[in-house]
């Protein structure tokens, strides 16, 4: 007799569960794929297109990878996950200097500048939906962070993430 796993109805053999999970993986690798090479650092990806763009509601540069990273850590992916936090890291710091270059340009021209703001990447000046930013970059960062402790402990090396030349 057949017992379905996990009790799902109705009943799903084996078989059919394992491709409907290749076929999930399959299909978001396409589009997380598409993102980064039509599309990073930019907010999301324009579908019809394949354009960058801005999801005008959050205005975070690299929304979609920071909102994929849980997605990357449940689908086993702890490269490419790892990848994807130093690539937020990198982009972060990029964003301080090009502040402080803006910032001190500002200073020379006797401008204000932004007082109290330090730029990066969490410190972009914008009006924001308070709830789709805390459910896809609270939310995204957060959830991340707690699975990366419960399931990566030492699962990646920095060779993994890191070529030779130090780009990732």
């Amino acid at each position: 007799t057949y017992s379905p796993v996990g009790g799902a109805f109705p009943p799903m053999p084996p078989s059919q569960i394992e491709a409907n999970k290749q076929l999930l993986q399959s299909m978001f690798t396409h589009a997380y794929d598409s993102y980064f090479h039509n599309a990073f650092p930019a907010s999301e990806l324009k579908p019809l297109t394949c354009q960058p763009g801005v999801f005008n509601l959050v205005r975070v540069p690299a929304l979609t990878l920071i909102d994929t990273l849980d997605t990357l850590i449940i689908m086993r992916n702890f490269t490419e996950f790892a990848r994807g936090v130093e690539r937020l890291r990198y982009l972060d710091e990029r964003m301080k200097r090009e502040f402080q270059l803006v910032q001190e340009k500002s200073k020379k021209s006797k401008g204000n500048g932004n007082r109290g703001e330090e730029g990066g990447l969490f410190s972009v000046n914008q009006n924001v939906s308070l709830f789709e930013t805390t459910i896809r970059v609270l939310g995204g960062l957060l959830s991340a962070h707690q699975m990366a402790i419960a399931f990566m402990a030492n699962l990646v090396l920095k060779s993994d993430v890191w070529d030779s030349s130090g780009d990732n």
